[in-house]
Parts: C-alpha cells; structure tokens; sequence
C-alpha cells in the first residue's frame, strides 16, 4: 500500500517465511541444500504522522509483546551517519549494505538503546533483537540521506511461529528494509534517485531485492551470528533457492506452489545440540555418513529437476507421476535424516498418519522435534485432507495447509 496525505506516507510490506525443502544437515558438510518460500508470511505497515512533540518512532511488535518509543531527537541523528568498513574508500550508501562497517554500527546502535532504555539489557532477548535490528536498518537506510525524517507509527504482524525454523526472524528484517527503502523512494524527490527507483512502481526492482535481502542479512547476524543467508534470500525472492556452503545462495527461477500440511510437533528442539550429534555420529561411522550426506545431496538434485519440470507451465500428461515422484524423494530424504538420529516419535506419529492415507511426509529444518511437511498432490481429494488433519488435531498437533513456492517480498495494495 502507497499512500500520502498532506505529505504523509503510509507504505505497506510483506513478505514469506520459508522452510528447508531438501539438505538438512547435508549443508553442514558442503552439499546442497533447497530453501523454499511459504505461503505464511509477516506484514510490516508504516505510517508517518505529525506530532506537536519532537519527532519520535512508535513501535509495535505484538508477535514479541513489544511496544517502544524511540526519540529521533537529537542522540539518534548521530547513528545517521555509518561508516565503511575499513579498506574501503567513498562515501558510504543505503544500496552498498555489504560495505557497512557492521560491527561499528552495530555498537553505535547498543550504546543509544542503552541510553534510552537503561534496562535494556532484561529485556527478552527477541525484544532486544528486534529493537537492534530495527534501529540498525532505520539508521542505515536514512543514514546516507539528507531527507527530514518525521514520526511514525510502524506496526507489524506475522504468522509465523517465532523459533519453530520458518524464518520469522528473516521475514521480518525483509519486511523491514523493504518498508523503509520503499518509504525513502516515496521521500525523495522526483529524478533525484537513479532511473530503476521509479515512484510508481508498484513492485521492488531485482536490484532493490538484492538490497533488501543485504540488509536483512545484516539483520540475521544481529539475531544468529553466523547465518548462512539461505533465510534472508528465501524471503526476499521467494520461490526456491539453492545454497551450498561457502558459496552465495542461488535464486532458482523456478515458479510453482506445492500444498502442504505444515504441522507443528509442538516439540521443542535445540539446533546446535542435534548438529553436534550428528558430527559425533559421523566421527564413529564416517563412511557411512558421508554416504547419507550424498544420498541426500542427490535427492536434491533431483527434486529440483523435478520441480522445473512441474513448474514449465506445459500441460503434461504425467504429472500425477512428478508428484509421485517428488514423493518418493520426501520419503527417501526425510529416512536419511532419520538414519541421522534427527528424527522424533512425535514426527513419526505424524508420517505414519499421512502414510495411511498415501501421502508422503518428512521432516524440515534441524529436526528433533519442530514441523514435519505433508505433500498434497492435486489429486487429492478433499475429504482425505480434511480427514488427516482432524486426525492429527485430536493427537494434540497444529495443522496448518498452506502452499510452498510463491512470491517474494511484496509491496500491499
């Protein structure tokens, strides 16, 4: 949404969580893994208003029970200029994010929330990253800019479970770069931006993707440490994207929109803790881990060959046999994982209830627990979804049908 009234903005953003399709714990070790946008996505609204006070930020996360005022008068101003990382020459810019001194920035950042809210340090810690990461971004974006920032009230929901591996914490740094680069646009005079910033444009650019998605993953070392940039690329770009270790992640032009059951175990899991079991299963047993990682490298491959043909858009006769197919390869891959030891009863109890109805299930994420995926072909009817979910509602689990694959990073009408 783009509005303005009396020189007041108002910009709407949204944007996907995503899942791991195909490669969990096999990224670890150098093979491929498929990320996958979902059909669940968080929302950001941003509206700016006049105020007889000095200029001021309302923040409002109810999905982190945060509520926060930030004065914009006079400490924050200092933070709207960053710095270049060091070996780097020129002025620094909202579009160079990767050239931002991040760790200097970052700490200017810490010592203004420390200022204004001196129990800042007892806050939650998704609290204390929300407020880092907005402030971070804020004073980023505008930082290389002259334009007068106003007060504004930014609001923003999301479906997403926060920590269950859906890329919350990415969908929202999307959401808000996108917010605040689109809200700069609509600031900025006309021609005064380089000719692919058009006012009107109703969608982001490729190269403003790139840009929000930098600056998200900013915002994932903020919230992770160390991310791999799977999630910030999944939820800018949508669809699917390829990551291997050590390399950037891969936008894969690959248009489709599986259903799914997304349900939730309601098993708590530790990703750290199953990644080192892991490593020490592989430490007794080498080969024969090393044989499973590229089984399920394969199996990757081979469901991405799979999904292109799907998504060609040509109307093929053997479709029901590609969805049979991409099942066999959930099967296979979510058995991988299980030789792994990174499965769960919970998560078992949930693949054998879409076995008995011919439906293929597997695991997603680190595993131990969190959400297993339920493949719906398009042939299924409708009274064997319903009949599965109720099933698995009575035995305590969360059901959600959504759709994997589709769009992006999206500005609202």
């Amino acid at each position: 949404m783009l509005t303005a009234v009396d020189n007041l903005f108002t910009v709407s953003v949204s944007a996907p969580g995503k899942v791991i399709l195909h490669g969990e714990h096999s990224v670890v070790y150098g093979k491929t893994a498929i990320a996958v946008s979902l059909g669940l996505r968080s929302s950001i609204v941003i509206k700016e208003v006049n105020t007889p006070h000095e200029p001021a930020v309302h923040i409002h996360l109810p999905c982190v029970d945060l509520q926060e005022t930030i004065p914009l008068e006079p400490t924050v101003k200092s933070l709207f200029h960053p710095k270049l990382a060091p070996g780097i020459t020129g002025k620094f810019s909202w579009r160079l994010p990767h050239k931002i001194d991040h760790d200097y920035h970052l700490r200017r950042v810490e010592e203004y929330l420390h200022l204004i809210k001196p129990n800042f340090d007892s806050l939650p810690n998704n609290q204390k990253n929300s407020l880092r990461s907005f402030l971070y971004v804020f004073s980023g974006i505008f930082g290389s800019t002259y334009l007068p920032v106003k007060s504004m009230d930014i609001s923003m929901g999301s479906e997403l479970t926060i920590g269950a591996g859906t890329g919350s914490s990415a969908s929202f740094a999307v959401c808000l770069a996108g917010a605040l680069i689109q809200l700069l646009k609509l600031k900025s005079s006309s021609g005064n931006f380089d000719a692919y910033y058009d006012q009107s444009s109703q969608d982001f650019t490729d190269t403003e993707k790139e840009i929000i998605s930098e600056w998200a993953f900013n915002c994932e070392k903020i919230m992770h440490g160390t991310p791999s940039g799977i999630d910030n690329a999944t939820c800018t770009f949508g669809n699917l994207v390829s990551f291997k270790k050590g390399a950037k992640p891969r936008h894969l032009d690959i248009r489709m929109e599986l259903r799914v059951l997304l349900v939730d175990s309601r098993v708590s899991r530790e990703t750290r803790t199953l990644v080192v079991r892991v490593a020490a299963l592989r430490q007794r047993n080498t080969a024969a881990v090393d044989h499973i990682m590229e089984a399920c490298e394969h199996v990757a491959h081979t469901a991405t060959q799979v999904l292109e043909k799907l998504s060609s858009g040509k109307c093929d006769p053997d479709t029901e046999a590609d969805y049979q197919h991409l099942s066999e390869l959930w099967d296979m891959n979510h058995c991988l994982l299980s030789a792994l030891g990174v499965s769960h009863p919970s998560l078992e109890v949930i693949r054998a209830a879409a076995k008995s109805k011919g439906l293929a299930c597997k695991l997603t994420g680190a595993g131990g627990g969190g959400y297993a995926m339920i493949l719906i072909p398009p042939s299924t009817p409708r009274s064997t979804i319903d009949s599965l979910s109720g099933q698995l509602l009575q035995n305590g689990f969360r059901v959600t049908e959504t759709r994997l694959g589709g769009p992006g990073v999206s500005i609202e009408m």
